[in-house]
């Protein structure tokens, strides 16, 4: 069995269907996935302006990670969750959209560039935590995240137009 030929099995199950076809539901998912999307993304973004000494410059980069990260976290879950359910509600149309496939590749980087991060640079942050010079490997997945970060959204927006 194919993938899309999954997917079409899966598009076609009574509860994918009662998600799609829901006046209530569907729109409860959608609004969860984007506002949790802003918690999260949101928040990060704020570490990586920290990392990149653009915001945030009194405050120590472990300092800025913790608060973050205790929101960051949670909302990264619920947008991963509800993500999931949207693909199930349409997964032959979203399977085949490219800028989904974009999207899901996207957030792969974005994971590999997060553990690099905390494998790399983050066992020693404190040499440099608040000092004015972070290391270039840290600035560079600061640098990568929000780009990364800023097509995983606009490649959101986009697959849910080409629906």
């Amino acid at each position: 069995m194919s993938i899309v030929s999954w997917c079409h099995w899966l598009q076609n199950t009574a509860w994918a269907t009662g998600i799609r076809q829901s006046d209530i539901l569907f729109p409860l998912i959608e609004g969860s996935h984007i506002l949790a999307l802003s918690l999260s993304v949101g928040l990060i973004v704020m570490f990586d302006l920290r990392l990149l000494r653009w915001a945030f410059r009194t405050e120590a980069v472990s300092k800025i990670m913790h608060q973050v990260m205790a929101w960051a976290l949670p909302g990264f879950s619920i947008m991963f969750v509800t993500g999931l359910l949207l693909f199930f509600a349409q997964p032959e149309k979203v399977y085949t959209n490219n800028y989904f496939r974009v999207k899901m590749l996207l957030l792969v980087l974005l994971g590999i560039n997060a553990l690099v991060y905390q494998v790399k640079f983050y066992p020693a942050m404190a040499e440099w935590d608040m000092s004015d010079t972070i290391p270039a490997g840290a600035r560079t997945t600061a640098v990568l995240s929000l780009v990364f970060w800023t097509v995983v959204i606009a490649c959101g927006r986009l697959t849910a137009y080409e629906l």
